[in-house]
């Protein structure tokens, strides 16, 4: 059973009567209990397994315990292996339940423990993980048969103070609280759970650049870098897990910081998921660990919060609905986040997200001996998913200098990355405007020597993607990448199969098409591309030091425009139609009209739902079909005639640098245009949206 699940049927019964005249301390602590101890069901063999190699002083010779290792630390198996006898040892459903020798294994190991008092070299394991797993086993031990005996207790939890939660921010805050929780449970201390409980939920708040939830409901850390999951997700589960523990009780998280929590939890950390798979984009360096985009425990998540978020009970009990039956739900939506650098555009058949930096973020970090070639991932990064899985495990395999959606030279070998914990981009222009369903994201690169002007304009199921003014310096080839995942059916190009297990540069006539697994790709105009479905090798150790050297081979499907070498102004125009069922009767494009695709300027118009999209890199006057629009900086709009005759204007500032956008607009039949001084969003607001209706 889920650790989140067993929660919902122990605390629905509970009165506000009874809480009254009960311990508040025994009922939360109880329930820490019966939660925590549901993990350890049928554990009874892997625990005897480990008892018969426990040395007579409580250790294992095949743990390492003066090693350091900053990732998968050796000593860990230790505490994780106490965990799992005191689970079985504690369990009134166990065959192992109030067994002596066991008992004396667990007494054994923990003194062990107490003597040798590992350490790695990575603060989180001394005073996160080892100090929550203290208190996890202490609380089960509390109910076992047999509790350990009063003098190691003592030790332990003094053990277990290690780490100030009031030093740090975001997800590392909430994990240090949490175990100053179980610590305050264990010592009946209410100055402490109190103490606990505002470090734990203090991260439940709105912060302007600074680390946690944003004000656009990002997630940042490790300085302003985005994390949506990773530690947003760490903030999730530690926020989510002690909020139930405490539901009903004076000690209860509030009502306005439940609706915000729901609000990150609903509308951002869900919204990057597609049927189970999340984006490669918001887990930071974790992108290179094994498995880590494959999201198995939100539905108990999502009961565990309804019983809190009964504002939305409704949304939650048709989510888990969809959830059950391994699909998210894919409403139509189109958000970005101006403090995070990222976009979300979502419809039933499809995901298209962008991820973007500016020099008022950080660039994608690589630390601990993980995400060692993760150099371009905040270039531009597009990702694109119609079933889920297209880049599950992929990165072992991954040309890094092709990551989807990029514009970068391609590297003889992928160049490791030589700066850790996050660089801020080198870039002021960054940004989005959205109407809520569709919208633009631009972004000026400027990074390894290569510069371009890249922007994505969105509509219902077609994509075009820009770039202009692109330059690079030196002997490789610049490359934009269109796409690179894992090879599923066919590749066709104009209605021709590709060639199985070729890897070959093609020149494509203008208006030609290829198809993949039920993505198609138009290109407007004649375009050298490179295209590959071929098998390609690599190693999770290679990107990630902590995991395995063995090699790993699959097909992937590949494709990039090859812009050749120090190319000083190149361009690229393609489109995306995600979610085509076959070539064959693809037409989506024809809404398309690209108006202008330079270094000033980039507009597109779709013809099928009249609205028009534009980037404006430089002050000069441009033509939106019957209006003219002259901005005095640089900005992003969109516009739609609206059914009462008005225009309904949408602006945003990539520059996050104006307080008013002064637009000169007219009719495009020459007529005098009009000023329009246009209030610009301020505060930890600037760089959002903002709407504008007018009349000519």
């Amino acid at each position: 059973m889920s650790k989140y699940l067993f929660l919902l049927t122990a605390f629905t019964t509970i009165t506000a009567t009874a809480f009254a005249q009960a311990d508040y301390f025994s009922i939360i602590m109880k329930r820490v209990f019966e939660n925590e101890i549901q993990l350890y069901k049928n554990k009874e063999k892997p625990v005897l397994e480990v008892m018969a190699s426990q040395q007579p002083d409580g250790s294992w010779k095949d743990v390492n315990y003066q090693g350091q290792e900053m990732t998968m630390w050796s000593a860990t198996a230790h505490m994780e292996r106490m965990l799992n006898m005191a689970g079985a040892y504690a369990n009134p459903n166990s065959s192992l339940k109030g067994k002596k020798n066991v008992y004396d294994g667990i007494v054994n190991g923990l003194q062990f423990w107490l003597k040798a008092d590992p350490k790695s070299k990575n603060w989180w394991h001394n005073e996160i993980d080892i100090p929550q797993k203290l208190g996890e086993l202490l609380i089960m031990m509390r109910y076992a048969s047999k509790k350990l005996p009063p003098d190691m207790e003592k030790q332990l939890i003094e053990r277990m103070q290690r780490g100030n939660p009031d030093a740090k921010t975001g997800a590392n805050k909430t994990d240090i609280a949490m175990h100053y929780f179980y610590r305050a449970l264990l010592t009946a201390d209410n100055s402490l759970l109190n103490h606990s409980l505002q470090q734990l939920f203090m991260p439940v708040s709105l912060v302007d650049g600074e680390e946690g939830l944003q004000y656009d409901y990002s997630y940042l850390q490790h300085g302003p870098q985005l994390y949506i999951s990773g530690y947003g997700e760490e903030f999730i589960k530690g926020v989510l897990k002690i909020s139930t523990y405490v539901t009903g009780t004076p000690y209860a998280m509030s009502k306005e910081k439940v609706a915000l929590f729901s609000n990150f939890y609903r509308n951002s950390y869900l919204k990057t998921i597609r049927n189970n798979y999340i984006d490669f984009s918001v887990h930071g360096r974790g992108v290179s660990r094994p498995n880590i985009l494959l999201k198995k425990a939100e539905v108990p998540r999502m009961k565990s919060l309804v019983l809190q978020d009964t504002d939305n009970s409704l949304y939650w009990g048709k989510t888990i609905q969809s959830w059950n039956n391994n699909t998210s739900d894919n409403t139509a939506c189109h958000h970005h986040f101006w403090k995070g650098d990222y976009t979300i555009h979502r419809r039933p058949a499809y995901s298209f997200n962008v991820r973007i930096v500016s020099n008022r973020t950080k660039r994608t970090e690589a630390g601990n001996s993980e995400n060692l070639y993760g150099n371009f991932l905040p270039d531009g990064a597009t990702n694109i998913q119609v079933e889920g899985p297209e880049y599950y495990n992929i990165m072992p395999v991954w040309e890094w200098d092709k990551i989807p959606g990029t514009t970068s030279k391609d590297y003889e070998e992928d160049p490791r990355m030589t700066e850790f914990w996050g660089v801020s981009g080198n870039n002021t222009f960054a940004g989005g405007v959205s109407d809520s369903l569709y919208g633009v994201t631009a972004y000026q690169l400027q990074y390894d020597g290569v510069k371009a002007n890249k922007a994505w304009f969105f509509f219902d199921d077609i994509i075009v993607c820009l770039g202009s003014g692109l330059q690079s310096a030196g002997s490789e080839h610049l490359v934009t990448t269109v796409n690179q995942v894992w090879l599923k059916g066919a590749v066709s190009v104009d209605g021709t199969n590709f060639n199985a297990n070729t890897n070959e540069l093609k020149d494509l006539p203008a208006q030609s098409l290829v198809f993949h697994n039920n993505i198609a790709y138009y290109f407007p105009e004649a375009t050298k591309i490179g295209i590959s479905n071929a098998a390609q090798s690599g190693s999770w150790y290679r990107i990630n030091n902590a995991h395995p050297k063995e090699m790993i081979t699959g097909n992937v499907f590949k494709m990039w425009i090859d812009h050749g070498a120090a190319p000083q102004n190149a361009s690229y125009a393609y489109m995306v139609i995600p979610g085509a069922a076959t070539a064959k009767g693809v037409n989506q494009q024809k809404a398309i009209n690209i108006l202008g695709n330079n270094t000033t300027c980039q507009a597109v118009y779709h013809s099928g739902l009249k609205i028009y999209q534009a980037v404006i890199y430089e002050p000069e006057t441009i033509t939106l079909g019957n209006i003219t629009v002259k901005a005095d900086n640089p900005c992003l709009l969109q516009y739609k005639i609206g059914a009462d005759g008005a225009i309904h204007l949408y602006l945003a500032d990539p520059l996050q640098a104006i307080d008013t956008l002064n637009l000169l607009i007219g009719k495009a039949d020459g007529s005098k245009p009009k000023l329009l001084k246009v209030p610009m969003p301020g505060g930890p607001y600037k760089g959002s949206t903002k709407e504008v209706i007018l009349k000519l």
